[in-house]
């Protein structure tokens, strides 16, 4: 059953469960037991294609919330993640420690 929007003029817009010939009738409004009307709705169709929809998901994902991404290093760069000492000589048997 698909979920309506029922309006009530004392206390406003509601949803609820309902299939369709009991939303056509009515449904009474949870604060005041009054019969509401169904408000009309509007399909959701998309005119998108699936390429462009996908692209605009992934539009709107990315805004809020971009990607991380991991920088890429140069091999002159210089950065203190680059510079890798060499072990020292005078320390052999620790070569496979480092």
């Amino acid at each position: 059953m698909p979920i309506y929007d029922f309006a009530c003029h004392d206390h406003g817009i509601f949803s609820d469960w309902a299939s369709y010939e009991t939303s056509r009738d009515g449904l009474p409004c949870p604060d005041c037991g009054k019969i509401s009307a169904v408000l009309p709705s509007i399909p959701q169709v998309s005119r998108l294609s699936s390429a462009l929809r996908r692209a605009e998901t992934r539009a709107d994902a990315t805004s809020a919330a971009p990607k991380v991404m991991k920088r890429r290093h140069l091999p002159s760069c210089g950065c203190n993640l680059c510079k890798k000492a060499a072990p020292p000589t005078s320390r052999r048997w620790m070569l496979g420690q480092c």
